[in-house]
């Protein structure tokens, strides 16, 4: 089953946004989203939003390397067809995948198979958009948080420093 077939939550732009909202984002200058989270969120600030391509299965999700981007939101992550946002993919239903692999034993350890050098369809890779302290704006197809990535610096004199993430 692809990630766009899932039953999955709605999101209003921060903009657009009531008192009632569900989830909300906010998005760049382009329309693309950077940051996702709930309006409770308050001071904190929203995490940076986890983008993720509708015709992705929940078994390449839960089997790759885009189930390290999930550690940068704690709600979920957006699905994209196009330049589209269809919703949101939430923790929950991937904790619940996750358990169903597991129990078949085949989280992350799966023998190769020939199709899998097949790219059936379009192809889009997952991303995270993640802003820094620095202000710069990043995206990031992997993450590891005890060893984050370089932020190449915001403006025109600043230096590389380690990625310090910033909520919105």
């Amino acid at each position: 089953m692809t990630l766009g077939e899932l039953p999955l939550a709605p999101v209003t732009p921060l903009s657009e946004a009531a008192a009632d909202s569900g989830y909300v984002m906010t998005m760049d200058a382009e329309g693309w989203p950077t940051a996702l989270g709930r309006l409770d969120d308050g001071d904190a600030g929203l995490p940076p939003a986890v983008l993720l391509p509708a015709p992705m299965t929940m078994v390449a999700l839960c089997t790759g390397g885009a189930l390290d981007l999930l550690a940068l939101n704690p709600y979920g992550a957006l699905v994209h067809d196009g330049g589209r946002t269809l919703g949101v993919l939430e923790q929950h239903t991937v904790s619940a995948y996750l358990v169903t692999l597991s129990a078949r034993g085949t989280l992350r350890s799966d023998v190769p198979s020939p199709l899998d050098a097949v790219l059936a369809g379009a192809y889009a890779t997952p991303v995270a958009r993640v802003v820094c302290r620095c202000g710069l704006l990043t995206t990031l197809a992997e993450y590891d948080p005890d060893f984050p990535p370089a932020c190449p610096g915001g403006g025109a004199e600043a230096a590389p420093h380690p990625l310090a993430i910033r909520a919105e």
